[in-house]
Formats: C-alpha cells, sequence, structure tokens
C-alpha cells in the first residue's frame, strides 16, 4: 500500500490505474496530460474556447436532429415545434445558435492572433495549414446551418450561395445543379444541406481537430521566448522548446496547469454564450420559406461584413467577388508560411501585421456597423410611423398603420423623414398612387421592385387598412 493512503484511496487508485492499464491509456496520458510544456499566457485559451464550443454544437445539434425533420414541407414546422413546444427546445436552439455565432468570432480571433505573432514560422506551416481548413469549414456550417430553419431567411441564403456557384466560369450550372439536386429548389436541397451541415462537414472537421491537436502536441505553441528574441531556423525552435518546456522555471505540466488556465478561457465563452441564450434565446424564426415571392432578409450577424463590402464594390465588380474574393482568401492565407519566413515573432516584432490586422478588424466592424444601419435593406421595428399634430386616422387606416410597422414597411419608406431609403418617401407626393394601384403594388409589386409580394401575406381586408393608411400619409408634410 502506497504510504499515507487509507484502503479505500488505495482501492481506488488500484481500479483507476486498472483502468488506464486495461484503455492502454497509459502512453495517452504521459504524451498528452502529463507532458512538460513551456509556460503560457492566459489567452492561449482561445484553441481550447474552439474546441469546447465545438463540443456544444455537437451535442445541441444532436438534440436537435433528434426533432428536425429534413423536408420542405415540414422543416420550418418541426423548427417551430422545437422552439414552442419541445421541453428545452428554446433553450437547445439558443446554445447551437449562439455557439455557432460565437465559434466563427474566436475562431477570427484565434486566426488574426496567430498572424499578430508569426504562430505559423517554421516548424508549424503544417499546424496553420490544417487550421486554415478548419477555419472555411466552420465558416461553411455557419453558413449552411441557419438554411436549415427553413424560412425566407433561409432561402435568401441559398439563393445567394447559388448565384455564388452560378458565377464560377465553364461548370457554374453543374455545380448549382448539383448543389440543390436538380434544376429547382426542393427536397433534394434541403436533404443535401442538411446532410453536409450534420455529417461531411462535422466528421472532417473531427478529423482535422484530431489532427491539429497531434501538430500542437508535437510542436508545441509560441512560447514566450520566442517573442523576444529571433529564432532564425525550425531546428532552433526545437532546441528552444525544449530547453523551455524542462526548465524549473519556464516549463510546467500540461495537466492541471496550462490545461487549467486554457479552460478558464472556454469557461469565461460559455458564461457569453449561456448568457445570450437565457436574455436573448434563439434567433426569431421569419416566416416559412416561400419560393414563389421575392424577399431580402438580412443574413445572419456574423456576415453582416461582407453583405456590406458586396453593397459598396462597383457593380461591374460584384460577379467576380462573390467568387474571387473566398477564392483569393483561401490560397491567401494558405500560402502565408510559405511566403513569410522571417524570424521574428511577437507582437513588437511585427509591425507590418499588427498595422494589417488592426485595419482588417477596423474595416471588419465598420462594414459590420455600416450594414446594420444600411439604407438597402429593412430591418424589422417596433417604433410606429410618426404622424404630424391633430393627424386624425380613420379605424381601418389606424389599422393600416399598425401593419405598416407590424410588416417593417417603415424600414424601407420614410413617413415625415424618418424610415429607412430603400423605397421611395410616402409622404408629400407629387404624383400620388390611387387606392387600386397601391392595391396591385402591395399584392405583386412589379419585375424588379425591391421589395416582397404581400398578396399571400395578407387578407384583403389588411391590404385595404394598409392602403387607406398610405393614401392619408401621402397627404402629410415632407417632414413634421
Amino acid at each position: 500500500m502506497s504510504e499515507g493512503m487509507t484502503d479505500d484511496e488505495q482501492k481506488t487508485d488500484n481500479i483507476i490505474h486498472a483502468v488506464i492499464d486495461r484503455l492502454a491509456l497509459g502512453p495517452v496520458w504521459r504524451r498528452f496530460f502529463a507532458r512538460r510544456v513551456p509556460k503560457a499566457r492566459w489567452y492561449y485559451g482561445d484553441g481550447a474556447s474552439l474546441l469546447f464550443l465545438f463540443g456544444i454544437l455537437i451535442i445541441t445539434g444532436f438534440a436537435l436532429a433528434l426533432m428536425y425533420s429534413a423536408s420542405p414541407e415540414t422543416a420550418y414546422a418541426s423548427v417551430l415545434h422545437i422552439t414552442q413546444h419541445q421541453a428545452m427546445g428554446w433553450f437547445v436552439r439558443g446554445m447551437h445558435y449562439w455557439s455557432a455565432g460565437m465559434m466563427v468570432v474566436i475562431v477570427l480571433y484565434h486566426l488574426f492572433r496567430h498572424i499578430l505573432i508569426g504562430g505559423y514560422l517554421p516548424p508549424r506551416e503544417g499546424t496553420w495549414v490544417i487550421g486554415v481548413l478548419m477555419f472555411f469549414l466552420i465558416i461553411i456550417n455557419a453558413y449552411i446551418g441557419y438554411t436549415l430553419r427553413w424560412d425566407e431567411r433561409s432561402i435568401y441564403a441559398i439563393r445567394v450561395a447559388l448565384n455564388m456557384f452560378h458565377r464560377v466560369p465553364w461548370i457554374g450550372d453543374e455545380l448549382v445543379y448539383f448543389v440543390q439536386g436538380g434544376w429547382t429548389q426542393g427536397s433534394a436541397t434541403l436533404s443535401r444541406l442538411f446532410a453536409v451541415h450534420v455529417i461531411i462537414v462535422p466528421v472532417l472537421l473531427l478529423g482535422l481537430v484530431g489532427y491539429h491537436l497531434y501538430l500542437v502536441v508535437f510542436h508545441g505553441v509560441t512560447t514566450i521566448p520566442e517573442r523576444i528574441e529571433p529564432v532564425e531556423t525550425a531546428e532552433e525552435q526545437k532546441e528552444l522548446y525544449e530547453e523551455l518546456k524542462h526548465s524549473h522555471k519556464e516549463g510546467t505540466t500540461f495537466f492541471p496547469y496550462t490545461m487549467v488556465e486554457s479552460q478558464l478561457f472556454a469557461f469565461v465563452i460559455f458564461c457569453v454564450v449561456l448568457a445570450l441564450t437565457l436574455t436573448l434565446g434563439p434567433r426569431e424564426l421569419m416566416p416559412e420559406a416561400n419560393f414563389t415571392e421575392t424577399s431580402f432578409p438580412a443574413e445572419e450577424w456574423w456576415f453582416h461584413w461582407y453583405s456590406a463590402l458586396v453593397a459598396y464594390l462597383p457593380p461591374a465588380l460584384t460577379s467576380w467577388f462573390y467568387v474571387g474574393f473566398p477564392i483569393l482568401l483561401f490560397f491567401f492565407l494558405i500560402l502565408i508560411p510559405f511566403v513569410d519566413h522571417g524570424a521574428n515573432r511577437g507582437l513588437r516584432r511585427r509591425p507590418l501585421a499588427v498595422g494589417t490586422i488592426v485595419a482588417i478588424i477596423i474595416a471588419l466592424l465598420g462594414l459590420t456597423g455600416l450594414r446594420m444601419r444600411s439604407p438597402w435593406t429593412a430591418w424589422p421595428t417596433e417604433e410606429l410611423a410618426p404622424l404630424p399634430p391633430q393627424a386624425e386616422l380613420s379605424p381601418s387606416a389606424e389599422r393600416g398603420h399598425q401593419l405598416f410597422t407590424q410588416y417593417s414597411c417603415i424600414s424601407c419608406h420614410a413617413i415625415g423623414g424618418k424610415g429607412g431609403k430603400v423605397g421611395p418617401e410616402l409622404t408629400d407626393l407629387k404624383v400620388r398612387l390611387s387606392a387600386d394601384e397601391l392595391r396591385q403594388f402591395i399584392r405583386q409589386p412589379p419585375q424588379g421592385v425591391a421589395m416582397p409580394a404581400y398578396g399571400q401575406r395578407l387578407a384583403d381586408d389588411e391590404i385595404d387598412a394598409l392602403v387607406d393608411f398610405v393614401l392619408v400619409a401621402q397627404t402629410f408634410p415632407r417632414k413634421y
């Protein structure tokens, strides 16, 4: 019996050692958990956070898949049932949604941090390449994920993606046919998206994550001394790494010290996801997908910057940018470690990298802010359209006033100087539409007009109420 152990403690220790021996976990424990590593900063826990978020997505995704129906006829209803009727369904959806969004944020942070400190420099080129592949798979799955709700936002996202594939030279039509499973969007489209999101991408990610972790264990992370003094070659880095991890002052064991420190970062991220889920809940569903009417809902917030960037490009470049930007970005990231062979690692020794990343972050935040305030897209609001002083509305026009806000008309059309600029302002018009013209316009806008058709969304009496309100609004002054 080991000195100082009671009989029960000795039995527990024997059981643990027996399990480790029978399952051949000894080499895993020694190689992964009991290994010596150089001490690292607390913010190196972003990698552990990504692993933690990936685990949450797998667990919540598995739970959602048990109740989800991958059929165009029942997909929307199944998501609605999960949210409103399934026990804790709203919580599972919320955790899945916010974990996906947070994973996009953290993977960008992870990417930027390694560019800043030269984390791709020798001998970590392979670690970087595998990481880039994982980055694109995460972005792809984050995009596909919200198409499975099968609401208007889903159809919009699908059409944007198909438009990108269609623009690929020579094989665009074949790619569209392959992705949507035929010449039209339908059950085959949703089935393929579901399979890619739930099976293909997660399996690829699991394999890449395992190999990425292996490379991290084998080559280690960028150490503090590496960031202070230049390291010329891979052999020099390996010698330095070995010296540091066996140093009494600079080294430590991965478990529990480094592991606990990195998990603290992951725990903070988990608390953020949990707080967002409890306060904001899952992503609100838009109306059910409709292939016969035009709709322009916004993409998810983590893609706002991309939409804004495309909107500000000259029209002649848009077609090329849709296809060319992702491809150029992929090859640019892959080639970074093979182009940059410098010896400098760390923020202070890489001013060009620091300036570039700061500019990119400012651009991302700026474009996202522009998208959220964009004049080219309608955003839902609960604020009623303003009325002039002493304005009087009939009961029908008052109901139309309420509907004007309920269906986000004010996000596109300004009333009294307040509202969106997507469509024309509706007050003090020189050329006014008649009641019949307004009614027809609301039911089915002319081709090329960026406005959804409301003929199948609103009852006749609701359309009449909207018409009555707009007829009155046309007489209001432009500003008041």
